[in-house]
């Protein structure tokens, strides 16, 4: 009877631990995380022509100058040396980005995990002055706190933007 219930015992273990897969490691999220190898990230900060704004976010005045966040995707400059005509002049695509400052006409911004110092003293020209790798934790979903989501994602990968599923 006891050599039953052993057998009973281990053959529903093997059959429950059997059966348990990976859960979805999203699925408490509306939004799916894109993703971006760590690699590209360190060669991903470049100049573009002015575009529209997606997400528009912080807006930092420095100068002459306007630098408005487009969260996730890179920082929109504007001449704004008349205010009353203000002109977009630039687009630094920076992935990952939601927050800047500027001294000393250096730019400071989170480049996804990455901060990263940009010179902006001969703008349209800009030169990465220093790259510190893995400052920043990476950012969480829209709709959820921050609950540590580097052990969600595939090794040599940073989480760069989230979209809506």
């Amino acid at each position: 009877m006891k050599a039953l219930r052993l057998i009973l015992l281990f053959t529903s273990l093997v059959v429950l631990l059997a059966s348990s897969r990976e859960p979805d490691i999203w699925a408490d999220s509306a939004y799916f995380p894109i993703l971006m190898n760590k690699a590209d990230l360190s060669n991903s900060v470049n100049i573009f022509e002015a575009r529209e704004f997606k997400k528009p976010g912080k807006i930092y005045l420095y100068g002459d100058n306007i630098y408005i966040v487009d969260q996730y995707s890179g920082i929109h400059i504007i001449d704004n040396h008349d205010p009353f005509n203000p002109v977009k002049t630039g687009f630094i695509r920076i992935p990952g980005v939601l927050d800047l400052g500027i001294k000393d006409s250096v730019m400071y911004v989170d480049n996804a995990i990455d901060l990263v110092a940009i010179d902006i003293r001969n703008y349209p020209q800009i030169e990465i002055l220093d790259r510190f790798e893995e400052v920043f934790p990476e950012p969480a979903p829209p709709d959820m706190d921050d609950r540590g989501w580097s052990y969600r994602r595939p090794k040599n990968m940073v989480i760069v933007d989230w979209v809506k599923k």
